[in-house]
Parts: structure tokens; sequence; C-alpha cells
């Protein structure tokens, strides 16, 4: 009879049990206290879940939806940065299967739909028994994050209510039309969001400075690395300093840390030197 149910609940992709199909190991697991790796479930084959090995229901955990630059399949170029959120306590859905190497396999556009159907997978999952993701989600708890036009995507789905916190990497619509979002698209926009972006050689420096200065309905923080241009620190170990200041959003925004508040409302940066911050609307 179990055998019977568990064969009719896989006919729904969604909600058929996640288990570990292959998985690899980042900068030794990240620099947080929950050893990650980079996993691929069998009932989520063109994601990849970055997470905490061990999972614990005692222990619920944010959810951060990752979409990649060039609105791309491929999460490999922000591995290290998506493996070290998670050592932290988080877990990660990246749109795109899992790569050992930029070129091991063809890449093509990841489908905006990707951004949601990630959160209905987990939300399937952390309710779902017989799941190894059962009751490990905090559903309350949700972030979307993008790289450049993969900040585009999140613009274009950003309305979906389940979302609690927004992170734009290298990213600003401006007044372009990508990935079907445009100026309008900010209005999506229903909770705090960040933009962090890499200083004068980052092409989306100046679209991101128009959305701040046009946001006005929802809490909104620039964060401006003076040097890091358009592909950030995400090929550093632990995804260097974009890495850290997410972290530090998230823990914010995600778990509560209002001591964190002060980097990105009082511009409290003695640990990110090469960072210049402004917040409005908080």
């Amino acid at each position: 009879m179990q055998r019977l149910f568990i064969t009719l609940l896989c006919l729904i992709p969604s909600l058929c049990f996640a288990k570990t199909a292959d998985y690899k190991v980042i900068d030794q697991g990240g620099s947080g206290p929950f050893s990650a790796i980079a996993a691929t479930e069998t009932s989520l084959g063109n994601y990849v879940i970055y997470r905490p090995n061990e999972l614990n229901q005692s222990i619920k955990l944010p959810v951060v939806v990752f979409a990649n630059g060039g609105c791309m399949d491929t999460s490999f170029p922000f591995e290290h940065m998506l493996s070290d959120i998670a050592s932290h306590g988080y877990l990660v859905i990246a749109l795109g299967k899992m790569q050992n190497s930029l070129d091991d396999r063809p890449l093509n556009k990841a489908k905006n739909s990707m951004i949601p159907h990630a959160i209905d997978w987990i939300t399937a999952q952390s309710a779902n028994p017989l799941s190894e993701f059962y009751q490990s989600a905090n559903l309350e708890k949700i972030a979307i994050a993008g790289q450049s036009c993969g900040g585009a995507q999140l613009l274009a789905t950003a309305a979906d209510k389940r979302v609690s916190s927004y992170l734009m990497f290298n990213s600003g619509i401006g007044d372009m039309t990508m990935a079907n979002a445009d100026v309008k698209s900010l209005q999506n926009l229903h909770a705090p969001v960040i933009y962090l972006v890499g200083g004068p050689t980052d092409i989306a420096t100046d679209n991101a400075k128009l959305d701040y200065q046009r946001i006005s309905h929802v809490p909104v923080v620039f964060a401006n690395h003076k040097t890091a241009g358009h592909s950030g620190t995400f090929e550093q170990p632990f995804g260097g300093s974009f890495s850290k200041l997410a972290i530090k959003w998230l823990d914010w925004q995600l778990k509560d840390k209002q001591s964190n508040s002060g980097l990105f409302l009082q511009g409290q940066t003695a640990d990110f030197v090469s960072w210049d911050i402004k917040a409005k609307q908080f």
C-alpha cells in the first residue's frame, strides 16, 4: 500500500519526495556553522540545491531562490557564494542543472516560471513526510535573488506574495526591457530589496541607481562595491565580500538579526571598507 501511495504521489512531479541523486562540496563546505553541499534532487532535476549536508526538522531554514547572470540555466559561476550562504543556515535553490565545469553541457535560457516553481517545490517537500526536506524550510521567510539578467527575472516574478525579501546582484532595470520586466515591474516589489553593484565599471550600476531613485513604496538599500565590476567577487573563495554582505542582509531580513541593521541603515562599514551603502524608506 505504501509503495502504491508513493507511486501515485510521484505522478505529480512537484510532490514526489526528494532524494539526493548527486552532490559536491565547495570551499570545504563553507564558512558558516552548517557544512554545506551542492546537490541534485531527483524531483527537481533542473536546479541545484545548496543546503546544509545535515537537515534537522527542529531547525527550519529560510529559503533563497537564485536566478543566474545572463538569465542562463547555470549557477556554476556563483556556486562559491551560494554554497557559503547555505553554510550559514539557508536552503538555496538555483536555476539550472549542476555542473562541474562551465562547458560540460550546453547552456540555455532559464524560464521566469522556474522561480515560482522552486517555491512550489520546497513548499510541497516541506509538507511531505517522505521527503528529506520534510519540515526543513521556513516558508514564512523566502527571498528571491538574481544576478544581472537574473535580476530582471526577479522583477518579473516579484509579485509572488510568498516572498519576503529581494537581492539584486549587479542588476537594475532602469529604462530597459529584459526577461519580460521593465520599469513598471518595480511596482511588483512588495518587501525590502537590496541592490549590490560593483562600482563604475559595472554595467548595471547606473540602472541600479535609477531603480533606487524610483522605488518609493518599499524599503530599499543601495550597496556599491567601488571596484568589483560586473562580476562582483563571486569567483573568490566563499564568494568574497558580495557573499558576506548578502549573508548580513539575509540574517537581518530572514532571521531577524537586528544587530546587522546598522550596516545598512547607518552605513557602519568598518568590516566592508570597499563598500558605500545607503538606504531609504525603512
